[in-house]
């Protein structure tokens, strides 16, 4: 009968004369609701686990701050056990006349939609660094993570420098409208590549031919080209800003030629990617003063991405229940509202999702990919249609709310000293992944640390000038 109140009570308005109508006179429940208010202030992110597929790269300046956001990428490549090249004997592509070679070898990095803030003539000046090991599988790689500082660059490897910008102008504007045109930077790696070993090769695609035919076995999967032929590559921002944007995609392309079966000479090509199923970490730094100034203000809180600002909300869990201590929580609801920016221009885009956890969970949550359970944990969507506009809404956090007030009665005072974080929440800025169920639905399988730029302030802070936080709290307890 609980079950049954609890769902109507979450959907209707008008509550007080419920008791009197779903149940027998015997069994009469009284409804009442209460509103409180809550504090909110804005924390540090510090550093964020990253496990997304996909990579960012770029520099760009917040409008609103003037601080910088940059960020680099580490990227592994994934080799399929059906890998395979045109026999030895077939190619005509030479190097010093005994050895199969490539007549050319590139890595690409495919660029999805810039942010909004992208000058997309900017020009940047990136760096390609080998990797002398590969980053493992089992670490858990957060967002400050410097593979120079942790010694994994090859000191006498490859290093390429780059300078580009998100449109490349070098090609033809008829090509770049064509529909399966993708921005892409292209390193050329095709000067003299000296291996570990001390062997020169006169580019690193027919270093990479050469491994395939004098060790097949270490093309039979990932682990073992990783470890064996590519750990990997770095790319790092030397100078410029203006751009920044999601890499999707990344390939490792060589280029060579051979004889077909009617012994025709033909051009091949040869690509492994970039996937997830290899390591692919985002390094982000963000101007840690500007940050922790923002974060002092009290007439608001933040929510910035990537790894910048998140907002902590105190739950008066102790004034809830005093009194209804015998009371079930029927629903528990709460909203925060954004405050407009007043950039107009290159203003930053909004948080698309917030997650809102314990706080005192937030690393356990994303180390074990958890998804939401709606009991201690909860994703809102940023809403702009009527009714809920300009705000994230969470319609029932009444179980996080009970967790906490139990908790706290078994622990006692002890255990409250030793988790001063017992009632408070984190709203993070993420991402979700979905997978297709059909047409018109999808089923969130992942959710990941936001590492687009976002920013918005929401109403709040110990000196809020706008209208009071509000946890709308709706009870409910059989008449005795």
């Amino acid at each position: 009968m609980i079950l049954t109140a609890l769902s109507f009570a979450a959907c209707s308005d008008d509550t007080f004369d419920f008791g009197n109508t779903l149940t027998a006179q015997a069994d009469k429940l009284d409804i009442s609701d209460t509103v409180y208010q809550v504090t909110t202030r804005s924390v540090l992110a510090d550093s964020v686990l990253l496990r997304s597929s996909k990579c960012y790269l770029g520099r760009v300046k917040d409008p609103e701050t003037g601080a910088y956001v940059t960020s680099e990428m580490m990227t592994q490549f994934n080799v399929l056990n059906t890998y395979t090249l045109t026999a030895e004997d077939k190619i005509t592509s030479r190097f010093d006349d005994d050895m199969a070679g490539a007549d050319s070898c590139q890595i690409e990095l495919y660029m999805s939609t810039a942010t909004g803030i992208t000058d997309t003539l900017a020009a940047l000046k990136i760096r390609l660094t080998e990797l002398s090991e590969p980053l493992e599988e089992n670490v858990r790689y957060y967002s400050n993570y410097d593979p120079v500082k942790a010694g994994k660059t090859r000191s006498n490897g490859l290093v390429i420098d780059k300078m580009f910008s998100y449109n490349d102008l070098t090609v033809s504007d008829s090509l770049r409208a064509t529909s399966n045109y993708y921005n892409c930077i292209v390193f050329k790696l095709n000067k003299p590549y000296t291996a570990k070993d001390g062997t020169t090769y006169n580019n690193y695609g027919t270093y990479l031919m050469q491994q395939y035919y004098r060790h097949p076995e270490y093309f039979r999967n990932s682990y073992a080209f990783t470890h064996n032929v590519c750990p990997g590559f770095y790319v790092s921002v030397h100078d410029g800003e203006g751009v920044y944007t999601e890499v999707p995609d990344m390939a490792l392309r060589f280029f060579y030629k051979g004889k077909n079966s009617s012994d025709s000479i033909v051009s091949y090509s040869s690509t492994v990617a970039g996937t997830e199923e290899v390591l692919q970490t985002t390094k982000i730094i963000n101007e840690k003063a500007v940050l922790e100034e923002l974060q002092l203000i009290d007439t608001c809180t933040y929510l910035k991405a990537p790894a910048g600002l998140y907002t902590e909300v105190t739950l008066p869990v102790d004034d809830i229940f005093k009194g209804h201590e015998n009371d079930s929580i029927m629903t528990a609801k709460i909203g925060f509202q954004r405050i407009n920016n007043v950039i107009k221009d290159d203003a930053l885009s909004v948080p698309p999702y917030i997650l809102m956890l314990p706080t005192d969970s937030l690393s356990s949550f994303f180390e074990k990919k958890k998804l939401t359970d709606n009991a201690t944990s909860f994703y809102a969507a940023y809403a702009v249609s009527s009714g809920y506009a300009n705000q994230y809404s969470f319609a029932n956090i009444s179980n996080l709310i009970s967790s906490m007030y139990h908790a706290k009665k078994a622990g006692g005072e002890q255990w409250t000293a030793a988790h001063p974080n017992w009632n408070k929440v984190l709203l993070v800025p993420v991402q979700l992944k979905r997978s297709t169920t059909s047409s018109t639905t999808s089923t969130v399988t992942g959710i990941e640390h936001y590492v687009g730029i976002a920013s918005t302030k929401l109403v709040g802070g110990s000196r809020n000038g706008h209208a009071p936080i509000t946890l709308d709290i709706v009870y409910g307890k059989f008449k005795q």
